[in-house]
């Protein structure tokens, strides 16, 4: 059993790397679960467009608290669950969400660090997406100087990093103390 968060801006690899490593510890004959809060937000609005901010708070809120309950519905069931779509961009984030847990995990902290032309070219592949606004995350990241966790440079291919992100995981490397 294991927490592994995966944190990182738009299109910095996120999805794809999180279930290649999820995939690879169910090859290995583990429990494994790939949980992203984007599609706990998108069960209460899919299109991600709210007709008041009083809505799009209720929504966040219930779908963080689904979130975290699955986390440690999968957790009590001795998963190794990676979870994605939080903002872990201090310790205080990381301990304000860790104390929600119901059964204390060695958790795991990792921060996909893409250059920005590289995440600008992935989004541009992706597709439109109004929501997000590359920028902007770029300047609240480029603020941070003291990161917990493990800043992880995901340029590889998504094979190569999903492998070396399981070497950093065995060696213990980007395990946090709460």
């Amino acid at each position: 059993m294991k927490l592994i968060l995966i944190d990182g801006g738009p299109a910095s690899g996120k999805n794809t790397l999180g279930k290649m490593v999820a995939d690879d510890f169910i090859f290995d004959g583990e429990k494994s679960a790939l949980l992203d809060l984007d599609t706990y937000v998108e069960k209460y609005c899919p299109t991600w467009k709210w007709d008041s901010e009083q809505k799009k708070e209720s929504d966040l809120a219930k779908a963080r608290t689904d979130f975290i309950n699955d986390i440690n519905k999968f957790l009590q069931d001795d998963f190794i669950v990676l979870a994605i779509g939080e903002r872990f961009l201090t310790e205080d984030d990381v301990i304000r969400y860790t104390a929600k847990l119901l059964k204390k995990a060695p958790t795991y902290l990792y921060h996909l660090s893409v250059p920005f032309a590289l995440r600008q070219q992935r989004l541009h592949e992706r597709g439109p997406h109004s929501l997000i606004d590359l920028d902007q995350d770029q300047k609240d990241r480029d603020q941070i100087t003291s990161w917990p966790g493990h800043i992880y440079q995901n340029i590889n291919s998504p094979e190569v990093d999903a492998k070396e992100l399981i070497k950093l995981i065995q060696k213990n490397v980007g395990l946090i103390k709460i």
